[in-house]
């Protein structure tokens, strides 16, 4: 009895050695060129992101989980956000700092003029979807440099219905990851 619980105590242990940082958070700042073809316009927007990613999927060096996030960018007299969530897929090759990773992600997105009147304080939020890629950095054993990051993306059209041509984003970021463990 005594040598199970010693092995299960032992089996434990090892697991914990073995167990990698699952959760981490980060701050990015990026730049988003929103093309808005309902009203041929395009714009740049830049500013930070923040967000949250949960790796519950192990396969050797593929892991595999769920990405939040948050974009709060700015351009000229216009404001930008966005909320995301999307499934996540990164490689950490053995013996390599690099971690590459692929995302795809759905939320709500929007935009709205500066403006000095009272009333005016929507965004223009719509259904929008992004494809992201990316590359970490390990830099310190919880600490990861987000070299870069781009992205492809769609937004049901800002200033029409609901057959309003879709809007373009095209994303390129970087910043920092803390992994927790």
């Amino acid at each position: 009895m005594k040598l199970r619980c010693l092995i299960v105590l032992f089996v434990l242990a090892l697991s914990t050695i073995a167990a990698r940082a699952q959760l981490a958070i980060y701050g990015n700042f990026g730049a988003t060129h929103v093309t808005d073809s309902s009203n041929h316009t395009a714009n740049w927007f830049y500013g930070p992101g923040v967000g949250v990613y949960y790796d519950f999927l192990h396969f050797g060096p593929i892991a595999a989980g769920v990405d939040l996030r948050g974009n709060f960018l700015f351009g000229s007299h216009e404001k930008y956000r966005s909320g995301l969530i999307g499934v996540r897929l990164a490689a950490k090759p053995p013996l390599s700092p690099i971690k590459p990773y692929a995302q795809f992600s759905i939320g709500a997105g929007g935009d709205k003029t500066d403006s000095k009147k009272f009333s005016d304080t929507n965004y223009s939020t719509k259904f929008q979807y992004e494809v992201l890629g990316g590359v970490d950095l390990t830099i310190l054993p919880r600490i990861d440099l987000r070299v870069a990051e781009v992205g492809y993306g769609r937004m049901s059209g800002i200033n029409g219905g609901t057959v309003a041509p879709a809007t373009n984003l095209v994303t390129v970021s970087s910043g920092i990851v803390f992994r927790l463990p």
